[in-house]
């Protein structure tokens, strides 16, 4: 039973060859892989051999085959690494897990026909073609986003325990960058008009009234206008976070680029928010607010705003729209700062430059809008029986 190590060198560097060989009275194998580095390549050899010694010991004089572990651990496909990696993240406490949008990029990877490609298989071009397909429905923001993932996925390799070559390199990543296939996500700088806010609020409102609904999806989009928070702060705040009587409420787990949880902030809320608030039907069983996935809600909010022919306004423009008022009611940036959530100067400097007027009395506006549509319209939601 021995583990070494080869040192051979190339144009572009060292590389190691590793051999494990394990002999027994009725067991023989020897496994060799190369390495770019010695820690990959003593992770890929410790877990060989213990799956020889594995091996070894149920093996018996008849049945000295041996199952090769290159196949699951040095020539594996991309999607055998995934797989492994997801099972990983599982096991993880929460607060270690890549969050829900690097998951569904990860989904994306174990889907595209680059999965089934193996590690010595992949090559820089295979890469290019597929984003290059994928700028037919995605910009290369995005783009850019699903190879960063991917790319740290492979270097999580050494908690996976499978080795993967890191085809990703500094050069293909200037490739791509040159080739405009990855880029920058543009600033949406995109406000409501106050004629959009009141259709919206009138189509939500009637969908809101039929007997199966439940998301009341105008209110969330006053909610996000008043406070500027994401929509997935809104919709994890509770009602044991809520203080009434002094207007506040804390966000758990705001988003923050160096502290993924535990950062939990109290934030002001608006009278108009607290109002909001009050007319939400309580669920039995559930502390949330707004208990509705945030995900959803942004998805189907972007399907009715495309419907009415305003498909520049997403959920995320009411927060946008929110953030301008703070600045034209000529708040200082840490008063909007402990509102929105921004971090650094440099993401709340665009705000500064607005025009300065008084911002519309959206709420106002909307419960005329309210009270007119509850006196044309039979009341058929139960949710609003108490009414």
């Amino acid at each position: 039973m021995t583990i070494s190590c080869q040192k051979r060198k190339r144009k572009n560097g060292n590389v190691y060859r590793y051999v494990v060989t394990v002999r027994k009275k009725y067991f023989s194998a020897t496994e060799s892989l190369t390495f770019p580095d010695k820690a990959s390549g003593r992770a890929w050899a410790k877990a060989v051999e213990e799956e020889m010694q594995e091996q070894s010991s149920n093996a018996e004089q008849d049945s000295l085959r041996y199952e090769s572990a290159k196949s699951r651990s040095g020539d594996i496909t991309l999607s055998q690494y995934l797989e492994a990696y997801c099972r990983k993240m599982e096991s993880l406490p929460k607060e270690s897990r890549i969050s829900y949008r690097d998951m569904q990029a990860i989904k994306f990877w174990q889907k595209c026909w680059l999965t089934e490609k193996r590690s010595k298989e992949i090559t820089g071009d295979m890469l290019i073609d597929l984003l290059d397909e994928r700028l037919e429905k995605v910009t290369p923001a995005t783009n850019h986003l699903y190879v960063s993932v991917l790319r740290r996925a492979l270097d999580f390799q050494k908690r996976v325990g499978l080795y993967f070559r890191r085809f990703i390199t500094e050069d293909l990543m200037k490739e791509l960058w040159k080739l405009k296939l990855v880029g920058k996500s543009k600033e949406d700088d995109t406000r409501p008009t106050e004629q959009q806010v009141y259709l919206l609020y009138k189509e939500f409102l009637e969908g809101y009234n039929k007997p199966r609904s439940k998301v009341p999806y105008h209110h969330l989009m006053l909610f996000s206008i008043y406070s500027a928070f994401r929509e997935g702060e809104i919709c994890s705040i509770r009602y044991s976070d809520l203080d009434m009587e002094n207007g506040e409420v804390i966000i758990r787990d705001r988003k923050d680029p160096k502290k993924k949880y535990g950062n939990h902030q109290k934030v002001p809320l608006c009278p108009v928010c607290l109002e909001i608030i009050a007319m939400q039907p309580r669920v039995d069983g559930e502390d949330r607010i707004f208990p509705f996935k945030a995900q959803t809600v942004s998805t189907k909010f972007s399907e009715r705003t495309k419907a009415l022919g305003f498909p520049e306004l997403r959920f995320h423009s009411f927060r946008h729209e929110g953030i301008s008022r703070f600045f034209e009611q000529k708040m200082s940036i840490p008063e909007v700062a402990i509102r929105s959530g921004h971090k650094t100067w440099d993401n709340l400097r665009r705000y500064t430059h607005l025009i300065h007027r008084e911002p519309p009395d959206f709420w106002s506006g909307c419960k005329r809008i309210e009270e007119q549509c509850w006196a044309e319209n039979k009341l058929e939601n139960t949710l609003l029986k108490w009414l």
